[in-house]
């Protein structure tokens, strides 16, 4: 079992946890670690976590951060483009529901008679 050594996890704006990443940063720099930096991709536009590694060149090393991350094109499409579109198709489903609900009415069922039910007994 591992815990979080006390002071390793912060909380705050995102500008103060940048201000604080740097620091820690320059101070792995100056312990020996050139290769420290901030984990923070931008191929998928940040992350809500940020990440001070020894090795920021190898982010694969820990716990297999991926070292290039990327949006696929579906979730790209789905936010870009196609979900406007769905949102548009559905008020316009929404609306011409109403239109002929106003225009027409609700649908009204009525009983047919058929000529063999009036007599019954004929049916034996």
């Amino acid at each position: 079992v591992k815990t979080c050594p006390t002071g390793a996890i912060h909380f705050g704006s995102k500008s103060d946890m940048l201000t604080l990443a740097e620091e820690r940063v320059a101070e792995l720099k100056s312990r020996g670690f050139a290769q420290a930096g901030l984990y923070n991709p931008e191929g998928v536009g940040g992350t809500h976590v940020m990440y001070v590694l020894h090795h920021a060149d190898k982010p694969q090393l820990y716990h297999g951060l991926p070292a290039n991350p990327g949006i696929s094109p579906t979730v790209t499409f789905w936010k870009g483009i196609w979900k406007p579109l769905a949102a548009v198709g559905f008020a316009a489903t929404f609306a011409a529901s109403i239109f002929h609900y106003v225009g027409v009415g609700p649908n009204r069922v009525t009983e047919e008679h058929d000529d063999n039910d009036d007599h019954p007994e004929e049916r034996k």
